[in-house]
């Protein structure tokens, strides 16, 4: 059977509602059964057999249950008869011959009720209407809650929402309050006293975080976690609000819980671990600048890195200044910086005078590297690179001859391997001076005499040079606009202007094809980002021409060849 159908005795072809049900009947439902009634109706001949009480519920976007309670309700009236509650089927009777009527509401048991209800919505200069009074005793009839528990929760709602409130807003809170078992006026007063009592705490605690709102029953809820479930003082509560400064209530609530976890439960105990949490998360962003990191949320690099590292006994500044060093030698992250402070603590090299020794030492090489790039411009400061200049040095070999070799592998596509090779041979040879070193025959990759460079190779070593060259004159004008580009963008403003202005170039060119009445504005907004950029970079000492390489050479621009392809005269091998 189909799950709603027409009797035999209702001979209408098509989904017509009767005259009587609209002037007797509709007036006395609410909308929600009128419209259960109705799309029953339609479907009584037009779905299959598989169209069942789910299917209209997903339509209505509602429950089965509360479709269940509206063909109660008809049932009540004789417009329909319920012919099976599992599975749930309805049977439509002609409204002609109805009989039935609705439970009724004995108006007179709620006189009292809808006085004191008219009452204290006027507080906030709301009416009750006829209507609304409906519901209200409809709601009273349907459940178990008093009379007098009722208007309780009316009136903390009242208190709560002022004029914007709302009988369905009471009504969903008197639902939360029934579903816990409340019902009672002794219960409710209890329940909500307990609001009540702690509305003050949670202001407090809103004030400290900024939180421009008033408390809601979620927020309750979470105070009545932490002080009765995880057991923290009002006290703990607010020392963390205030530790926290802004927020959201969901972020309180995972600090609370994290303390909790680490069993931080006292004033004294929270304040301590917050504040060294702020510490370290201070000291994550610094160094993660220092890398040249971005560090968003702090407190999984706290976890994974940071605190190990304050652990492990190195002061701020060590930490500083290893990241620093991370940063110079491609080593700009966390992890990268982690195997460096590892293997320092391994080595017991923790102390401040120790790093700086060790720093000291690195940062030689880092200088003696520069050195050796600008003779190999192709040259990684990666850390294996780097280790070979301490290798080098264990050696006896000085940075005279360390810059020998560097010379003497420039023409090769990888120059540390065949440095390793001349520097074997020349400590197998025990040459460890410049002056020493014999001019003819000279060693080659192999410790082999350098075969004779003919002309044809000789142009190919100059090809080489002359690359080189450029090579290193452009990496040196990159690098002076990189750092004045770094320079600007620590400036927070100068930064959020230039992704404005990236932007705006998109704007523009869709508002040229688009919109063209918006060109004006975009640029008018467009001259006043470019003119406080200026500004800001006038106050850093930073000229606009200077965050793009300056070439030596502006006709080819550090290629060694003009726009015609012919070469450039401004090469200066010997410069």
């Amino acid at each position: 059977m189909a799950f709603c159908s027409l009797s035999k005795d209702f001979d209408s072809a098509y989904t017509i509602v009767e005259n009587k049900f609209i002037t007797k009947y509709l007036p006395e439902a609410d909308d929600f059964a009128v419209k259960v009634y109705l799309y029953g109706l339609f479907l009584c001949q037009n779905t299959s057999t598989e169209f069942g009480i789910r299917s209209m519920a997903e339509v209505l976007k509602t429950t089965e249950e509360k479709i269940m309670q509206a063909f109660a309700f008809w049932e009540d009236y004789d417009l329909v008869a319920i012919l099976s509650k599992d599975p749930f089927t309805v049977q439509y009777l002609p409204v002609r011959t109805t009989m039935g009527k609705p439970k009724k509401i004995r108006y007179e048991q709620y006189a009292d009720f809808n006085k004191e209800l008219q009452r204290i919505m006027q507080k906030v200069g709301k009416f009750v209407s006829a209507g609304e009074y409906v519901k209200y005793m409809q709601f009273l009839e349907e459940t178990s809650m008093q009379q007098q528990a009722l208007l309780l929760v009316a009136e903390y709602c009242i208190n709560k929402q002022g004029e914007a409130v709302s009988p369905s807003y009471i009504f969903n809170k008197a639902r939360k309050l029934l579903r816990t078992g409340l019902s009672t006026y002794e219960q409710i007063e209890k329940e909500l006293s307990n609001y009540n009592a702690h509305e003050k705490e949670l202001l407090a605690v809103f004030s400290a975080m900024s939180v421009q709102r008033t408390p809601d029953e979620t927020d309750y809820a979470l105070y009545k976690k932490w002080t009765e479930t995880l057991g923290f003082s009002k006290d703990g509560v607010m020392i963390t609000a205030k530790k926290l400064k802004r927020g959201t209530m969901n972020a309180l609530d995972l600090t609370l819980e994290e303390l909790y976890g680490k069993g931080k439960l006292t004033a004294d105990e929270i304040d301590s671990y917050l504040t060294d949490r702020e510490t370290l998360a201070n000291l994550t962003f610094r160094i993660g600048r220092k890398l040249g990191a971005k560090v968003q949320n702090p407190t999984p690099f706290i976890d994974e890195y940071t605190e190990k590292w304050y652990n492990y006994g190195f002061d701020e500044n060590s930490l500083l200044d290893l990241a620093l060093y991370c940063m110079k030698t491609e080593r700009g992250t966390f992890d990268g910086m982690h195997t460096l402070v590892s293997q320092l603590f391994a080595d017991g090299n923790v102390s401040r005078d120790g790093v700086k020794e060790f720093l000291k030492e690195k940062n030689d090489e880092l200088k003696l590297f520069s050195k050796m790039q600008e003779i190999c411009g192709g040259l990684r400061k990666t850390p294996a690179n780097l280790a070979m200049v301490t290798t080098w040095r264990d050696w006896k070999f000085n940075d005279a001859m360390i810059l020998e070799a560097t010379k003497q592998s420039a023409f090769s596509s990888n120059p540390i391997p065949y440095m390793n090779k001349i520097l074997s041979n020349w400590k197998r040879a025990e040459i460890y001076e410049v002056s020493a070193i014999p001019t003819t025959p000279t060693f080659g990759a192999t410790g082999a005499p350098a075969p004779y460079q003919n002309a044809k190779l000789e142009a190919v070593n100059a090809k080489s040079d002359r690359e080189r060259y450029y090579a290193l004159l452009r990496e040196k004008a990159q690098s002076r606009a990189d750092k004045y580009l770094a320079k600007a963008n620590g400036n927070a403003r100068f930064k959020e202007i230039t992704a404005k202005l990236s932007k705006m170039e998109i704007a523009l060119a869709k508002a040229e094809v688009f919109e063209p009445v918006t060109l004006p504005t975009l640029t008018k907004e467009k001259a006043d980002l470019l003119s406080e950029r200026k500004a800001i970079l006038s106050v850093l000492g930073i000229d606009e021409a200077q965050l793009s390489p300056q070439f030596s050479c502006p006709k080819c621009s550090d290629t060694g060849f003009l726009p015609s392809g012919k070469a450039c005269n401004c090469y200066k091998p010997n410069a």
